[in-house]
């Protein structure tokens, strides 16, 4: 299959360095707790988290798009969006919190449209209005 074709499932089944992206302090170790709690859970598990903290795992999911540009982070973070927002859009509104207010939560989302591969740029527009 062409990497352009991979599902949210192929997609979620890389395995993340994300210990390296805190070494390195482009997430913080906050943010590395939340991905941990999240990263490779049920379902059920991970729309607990989101349900008890989304707003939070909302920043973390825009801090890596903004700050991370390897291709298969983003495209693995986009997917995690996707999938969170399948299961329930009504989570759409936490990335248009308050809290979010002094940033653009936009932003991460068009610069995806510019680069990657075809499935990349489709996943990053579809959260687009």
């Amino acid at each position: 299959m062409d990497r352009a074709e991979l599902t949210t499932e192929q997609v979620l089944k890389r395995d993340i360095p994300w210990e390296t992206y805190m070494t390195t302090k482009l997430i913080s170790g906050t943010g590395l707790q939340l991905l941990r709690r999240y990263d490779n859970r049920a379902e059920s598990v991970r729309a607990q988290l989101l349900d008890d903290d989304g707003l939070a795992y909302v920043q973390v999911f825009v801090s890596i798009l903004r700050d991370i540009f390897k291709e298969e982070t983003v495209e693995y973070v986009l997917a995690l969006i996707d999938e969170m927002l399948t299961a329930n859009p009504k989570r759409a509104r936490l990335f248009h919190d308050k809290s979010l207010a002094t940033e653009d939560t936009y932003e991460p989302f068009l610069n995806c449209c510019g680069k990657g591969t075809g499935s990349y740029k489709k996943r990053a527009a579809g959260y687009l209005p």
